[in-house]
């Protein structure tokens, strides 16, 4: 069986913070400080991470010193043009912004900032993610064929992320291929029965904390590795210091009982073909 730490892969949900944004703020001593993009090549040659998703916030004093969303897109294709070879990057939204004005940032990010999708964290925007501006946003987005990642690490029934808003998403636009971001926590079953794909980013070893390696195992068997997708939130964790965090989970992951075949889709074709927008049957 092949060793998920040596296989080639995409690690499809990491977090790299602007250069200006850490020069301003010198004395940050928090997990943002090591997300820095010199420091993450590093780890792409240590842990074979070919390329990698940097992830937006929905926040914009995070990832940019002028606080708008059009600063943190162009930071973004930024982070993205400096090494084309290796980064993607999801569009980032403001929800402060006018919905006719978001929509021209978004279009704008796509069609001029070439950024490869777009991610909705509902928790951070402060809006649940099936409120009708996010629907919206969506009707707009819906014509590149490009992916939306949606932040679903619910702490209650009606969390701005539950599952349920966030299927009700998933069966309104059956055209847009969703990647659940922490693969809805606790509240994953809920998804198993849409088209949606799940990153494990995050809530991987959430529930083998919880639940130990062998039903951690049988969750993600329970969506199959046809829709299971690498990913680790990276240098963001609950339970894991940022040195620990690749580590942690490929100590996990050889645990598991996924072939060589399905293991190289959920590290690397399972992105790589909505990436690229490759439709497989």
């Amino acid at each position: 069986m092949a060793d998920w730490k040596k296989i080639k892969k995409i690690d499809a949900h990491i977090h790299i913070i602007p250069g200006v944004v850490h020069q301003a703020n010198p004395d940050s001593e928090d997990e943002w400080v090591y997300a820095d993009q010199s420091k993450y090549l590093n780890l792409m040659k240590k842990y074979n991470i070919e390329q990698a998703i940097i992830m937006p916030l929905n926040d914009p004093y995070l990832m940019s010193m002028e606080f708008t969303v059009d600063a943190v897109n162009k930071n973004l294709k930024e982070l993205v043009h400096k090494y084309p070879d290796k980064f993607y990057a999801m569009a980032d939204i403001d929800t402060n912004n006018s919905i006719e004005n978001m929509k021209k940032n978004l279009i704008k990010a796509i069609e001029e900032y070439k950024l490869n999708g777009l991610k909705i964290h509902p928790n951070n925007t402060g809006m649940n993610v099936d409120d009708d501006y996010n629907v919206a946003l969506l009707e707009e987005f819906n014509k590149y064929g490009l992916p939306v990642f949606i932040h679903s690490y619910p702490n209650s029934k009606d969390d701005r992320s539950a599952t349920y808003r966030v299927k009700y998403l998933v069966n309104k636009f059956p055209n847009i291929k969703f990647i659940i971001s922490h693969m809805g926590a606790y509240q994953y079953e809920d998804l198993l029965d849409t088209n949606c794909y799940v990153d494990i980013s995050a809530i991987l070893p959430d529930y083998v904390n919880k639940f130990g390696i062998k039903e951690t195992n049988n969750i993600l068997r329970k969506f199959g590795p046809e829709r299971l997708i690498f990913a680790t939130d990276y240098p963001s964790s609950r339970c894991l210091v940022p040195e620990e965090i690749y580590d942690r989970y490929f100590d996990i992951l050889n645990q598991m009982d996924f072939n060589d075949e399905e293991i190289k889709m959920i590290v690397y074709d399972n992105i790589k073909n909505i990436l690229n927008n490759i439709i497989v049957s």
